[in-house]
């Protein structure tokens, strides 16, 4: 049985960030002190509230001010601080810095009020080996405060870059992509990355730091994955739709500033039965997302 940490409270993520450039400094060194195995440790963290004033940002930020609820996107902003407390602990494998977000598939499975208190458990599972590094999932569900209703659950695969680390390899599943016509057309801002992590409170130098982001092994910054996938959320999934499964895999980097050009379809006859989207670079053709909203 996995061995469980209760956090106090969720943790805050400019002091997690702050020990893993530490960490980063050490393993430049050879002074890590990693593990070779993945923990089977589960943290959480209970009773946290959404906040309010975060949320109403959030929601202007996806273009989906107004909305009375919490979104799914914002649940993995919620959980994402004990995610990181997890994958920064003391003796992880693969360094914290410079991971990347390969794919997120969710589950919500009813509508969350912005007044309710939530409960998290965090854990790392099904590591293995990448054509690049090592990939690993972390699971994130979010409960009702006291009980066992599940609200949300997130699974989340990370890859680490150049860490090898003996595991069987993950099926590789890329395929051809030849862009399609547009139906969108989304502008990023070259302070877009600063201004979700303000929100998100994910201060990752890859996203907010040009400097940061080439010593991590990027040409520049990128945009936040959760952004892109959020914002294709909120403007493809219907009103009065509450029980939902949300898909989106990353491709390449979306570089910011810059912009991507978005697809959706939807198929909506009787009823809305879900909608799948794509999002490319329109200059040089190449994928940067994908994925889908279904109903549950």
């Amino acid at each position: 049985m996995a061995a469980v940490v209760d956090l106090p409270g969720s943790p805050s993520l400019g002091g997690l960030y702050a020990a893993a450039l530490k960490d980063q400094a050490l393993g430049a060194l050879g002074l890590a002190k990693r593990s070779k195995t993945f923990p089977e440790t589960e943290f959480r963290v209970s009773g946290v509230r959404p906040d309010s004033v975060k949320l109403g940002e959030f929601n202007r930020l996806m273009h989906g001010a107004g909305r009375d609820s919490v979104p799914a996107g914002f649940v993995h902003i919620m959980s994402f601080p004990i995610s990181v407390a997890l994958m920064g602990s003391t003796g992880f494998p693969v360094p914290l810095l410079g991971l990347v977000h390969l794919d997120n598939k969710v589950q919500q499975h009813r509508r969350i009020d912005p007044g309710e208190l939530l409960d998290f458990r965090i854990k790392v599972q099904n590591p293995a080996g990448h054509r690049a590094g090592t990939q690993f999932e972390i699971s994130a569900q979010a409960r009702a405060a006291g009980s066992d209703e599940l609200l949300w659950q997130g699974l989340s695969t990370y890859l680490a870059r150049g860490a090898k680390l003996g595991l069987p390899m993950a099926p590789d599943h890329r395929e051809p992509f030849n862009a399609p016509d547009a139906n969108a057309l989304w502008p990023l801002a070259a302070d877009l990355g600063r201004r979700y992590g303000a929100v998100s409170g994910d201060i990752n130098p890859i996203h907010t730091s040009k400097l940061g982001a080439k010593a991590l092994g990027l040409k520049t910054t990128i945009v936040h994955g959760m952004y892109l996938a959020s914002r294709a959320l909120t403007a493809a999934l219907p009103a009065g739709v509450e029980a939902y499964r949300w898909d989106v895999e990353f491709a390449t980097p979306t570089f910011i500033p810059g912009s991507v050009a978005v697809r959706f379809e939807t198929e909506s006859e009787p009823a809305w039965q879900g909608t799948d989207y794509l999002g490319w670079n329109p200059r040089s053709g190449k994928i940067n997302f994908s994925g889908s909203i279904k109903p549950l």
